[in-house]
This record gives C-alpha cells, structure tokens and sequence, in this order.
C-alpha cells in the first residue's frame, strides 16, 4: 500500500518577514520530500498573493483582519470577523487534511491554528521577533511546538514547547570577495514595503556622498512611493546606484554589499547573521511593542551592528556613518565576525525536523 505523502499548511503573512520564514521551511520540505504537499493560507490584502504564489507555493486566503493596533471600529469590524474566517479556517482543513499547521504570524495565523487545535491537528507556531507578536502571544498556549530566533523570546513561553532554532531564512549565496579598486556596495533596504525614512536621509545624504563617488556604489530598494525621487538625487549627485521599488531576488544585492543601512525586522537581522554583513540598523518605531529595537539591541551588544533610531536620521549622520566605514575596513571586518557568531544557518531545517515529529501524530479533523 503507498504511503499519501505528507501535508503541512503554513498560515500567516502579511510582512515579508513573516512569510520567508514559511517559505524557507517548505522549500527545505520539498527538497527533503519531493512529494510532500503544501499550502500557505494567508489573507487576500497581505503580500503573500504575490510572494507565494512567486516562491512556487498554492495559498488560499480567509477574511481575518487585525485586532491590534487599530482604531476601535477596525477593531470591532475584525472582531465581528472573526466567526468567519474561524469557519472558513475549518473548511479548508476539511478540504486539504494537513499533518500539520504551522502558524507563520500575521492575521490569518490566529483562526487557522486555533482551528487546528480544536481539530486535533499538531500545530506549530514561528516567533520572528525578540518580543513576541500579539498573535503568537495568544496562540502559544494551543501550540505544541513554538520556535523562536531570539533568546529573549523565552520569557513569554513555555519552555517545554519552546525550542531556540534561529529564524527559518531562505538561502542566499555568500557575500562576493571584494577585488582592488571596486566600489564600496552600500546595500539600502527598508523592507519589503520599502522605509520612507531611510529613503529620505539617502536622498539628504547625496550631495555629501559624491564627494565619495568615484569609491561608492548603492543598492536601493525603496518601495514604490519614493523610487523615482531616491532616483533622481544619485542621479543630481553622479553616484552610482541600482534604485528598484521591490524585489524577491535580493541574494545577488546581498552577495556584492559591503554594508548594510536598513530596518531591524526578524528576516532581516537573520539574514545579516547568516551572511555575516556589517550593518547600520534604524529599528522601525511604530513596530508592535518596539520589537525591531530590541532586535536591533542584540545585534549591537554582540558588535554586529550599530544602531541609529529613527528620530535621530539625518542625512548627514548617515553620510558621516559611511565615510567611517570607507575608511576603516578593519571594523567592517571586526563586525562580519560578530554577525557570523549569530547565525543559525540551519534552523529551516531543525523547524522542519520538528514538524515532521509533529506530523507523525494521527490528525483527525472533525
């Protein structure tokens, strides 16, 4: 008798951050098991009905919106939403019968896994961040399995279901060698929405970056609103640069950087980690809980990074900040070093290992 192949669903979104890590994990399933089916089930406003879709990846969607961080209406719209997607959530575990759920983050995270939980099925959730997301906080007690990157995380779970992996990434090549006489790579990137303060200071930081240009060339992405003003002061200022709105295929851009000036989202400090790249951190302020921050803060403790907050770019820090670095490559070195100290290359591997454990449980929806 043939063995069916197995079936994990991944739910969550909404920010790159969250869904790379659902992403990392299943392309590391479809390697181990070529057979093994898979679904992402997201929202239909967040960015998963482009990324995964774009990654190879089948996702439905449920109509669950945000309980945190909104006006009371919103909040009573989400409420009142709620039964719904809880009831959608069961309808698509009928229909494709998982071995396991794993909860990603984001909106739709919250119905699924706990329609999981009460369908008997094995759930797993990912925490990304150093302080715990509203959802994650709140589903963790139905969650037999919680995996999270940073060791603070531990404070807010259990720690018989907790297990330390490092944040699932996906893999990128390492950085390139640089040879005599190339261009310093600054690597500009504020997400996967882009950052409009990070564009503003580069765009304030231009006319001082050309007395630089002849050993600078910047990578930027900026998202879709400041694309073409970012554009247009390189332009005005001769600097040399690679100015996109968005892009999935950000190995090739990490491969050339010699450092980086971005957010402090969990995908991306992991990123940092794993390719050991220097960088200037701007946690985003309005982040929940001021997670990015403290994200940041672990980064700068062990030497990897320095960090400026949002309210204290300027223009003229950042371009002071580079010129240092220009010069003094031995603490662009000292700083690889203490990024690669970090890494957990292989925690989309020990995540899936332990959902597979949690797979091999009998699951019967009801």
């Amino acid at each position: 008798m043939t063995e069916r192949p197995i079936k994990i669903l991944f739910a969550g979104g909404g920010t790159g951050g969250h869904l790379f890590s659902g992403i990392a994990v299943a392309e590391r399933l479809r390697e181990n098991r070529p057979q093994a089916e898979i679904l992402f089930v997201g929202t239909p406003f967040g960015l998963e009905k482009d990324i995964v879709p774009g990654a190879g990846f089948p996702l439905r969607t449920i109509e669950a919106t945000p309980l945190k961080g909104s006006g009371p209406a919103a909040r009573l719209r989400s409420l009142v939403r709620l039964p719904k997607a809880y009831r959608q959530s069961k309808q698509i575990l009928r229909e494709f019968r998982p071995d396991v759920v794993v909860g990603i983050g984001g909106y739709a995270s919250g119905p699924m896994t706990l329609a999981a939980h009460f369908s008997k099925i094995p759930t797993a959730i990912i925490e990304q961040n150093s302080i715990p997301g509203f959802t994650n906080r709140k589903l963790a007690r139905f969650a037999d399995r919680i995996f999270i990157a940073f060791a603070k995380a531990r404070e807010f779970f259990d720690p018989a279901k907790t297990r330390l992996t490092g944040n699932p990434t996906r893999r990128f090549p390492a950085p390139e060698e640089r040879g005599p006489g190339e261009r310093f790579c600054l690597f500009v990137l504020g997400g996967s929405q882009g950052a409009h303060a990070l564009n503003e200071a580069m765009i304030q930081a231009a006319p001082t970056l050309a007395e630089r240009a002849k050993r600078l060339h910047i990578v930027h992405q900026t998202g879709s609103q400041d694309e073409t003003a970012v554009a247009a002061a390189y332009r005005a200022a001769g600097l040399s640069a690679e100015v996109f709105s968005f892009s999935q295929q950000l190995g090739p851009y990490y491969a050339k950087a010699d450092l980086m000036l971005c957010r402090a989202g969990a995908g991306t400090i992991t990123e940092l980690q794993n390719l050991g790249l220097p960088a200037i951190l701007v946690p985003y302020p309005f982040a929940a809980d001021d997670h990015q921050r403290y994200n940041a803060e672990e980064m700068v403790a062990a030497g990897a990074a320095e960090m400026i907050l949002n309210r204290e770019l300027q223009g003229a820090r950042v371009a002071e900040r580079l010129a240092f670095y220009l010069d003094h490559p031995e603490a662009l070195e000292k700083m690889r070093r203490a990024a690669r100290g970090l890494a957990k290359p292989e925690a989309a591997q020990e995540v899936l290992a332990e959902c597979l454990e949690l797979a091999a449980r009998p699951a019967t929806v009801r």
